[in-house]
């Protein structure tokens, strides 16, 4: 019973954290998280400015609709693919709160994760700065049909689908199924 005590102690403390950053910060839920799952020191800025700042993707989260980023580093990533990563690594960090994982020294290992949250939305958050679009306001999770990148940044548009064209392979009458081996 002691177990469950303590998982409900540490979601108090946790929900604590959250409200005073969330009063705070004026409101800011992406500030309130990424203040609490930041680094030690809680300054995310210079650990991202630092050797291990700007960790390449692993993964890609299954709701990114855009370009694959895997084996790039965060820096080199859309702001919008970084809060769907942040968002992905603080489930794995939540995760491995419910199922006591540790890491090989012992420790928690979603400290691991929520330090990789902290970052990608660092990362995110200073692109966004970079771009002239600041960080007042959280990305979409998802592209959508208009990209936030400038102009020259974007990707041709796709080719005219050529409706109206006659198909190239022309596969007779579709309706007949009587050959169908199965």
């Amino acid at each position: 019973m002691s177990s469950l005590e303590d998982r409900l102690e540490r979601i108090e403390s946790k929900l604590d954290a959250l409200m005073a950053a969330l009063k705070t910060n004026g409101g800011s839920v992406a500030r309130a998280a990424g203040a609490h799952a930041g680094s030690p020191g809680g300054d995310i800025d210079a650990d991202i400015d630092g050797p291990r700042g700007d960790p390449e993707v692993r993964f890609m989260p299954k709701r990114w609709t855009g370009p694959d980023c895997k084996g790039r580093p965060f820096s080199a990533c859309e702001p919008e693919f970084l809060d769907l990563l942040a968002d992905a690594y603080e489930w794995f960090a939540q995760r491995d709160d419910e199922s006591n994982a540790v890491d090989k020294n012992g420790g928690p290992k979603s400290k691991w994760s929520r330090l990789d949250a902290a970052r990608a939305r660092a990362w995110s958050a200073r692109l966004r700065e970079q771009q002239g679009g600041g960080a007042v306001t959280p990305a979409p999770r998802a592209r959508t049909s208009a990209p936030s990148a400038p102009a020259a940044a974007r990707r041709p548009a796709a080719p005219d689908p050529g409706y109206g064209r006659p198909p190239a392979h022309d596969f007779g009458d579709a309706t007949d199924n009587d050959d169908i081996p199965f």
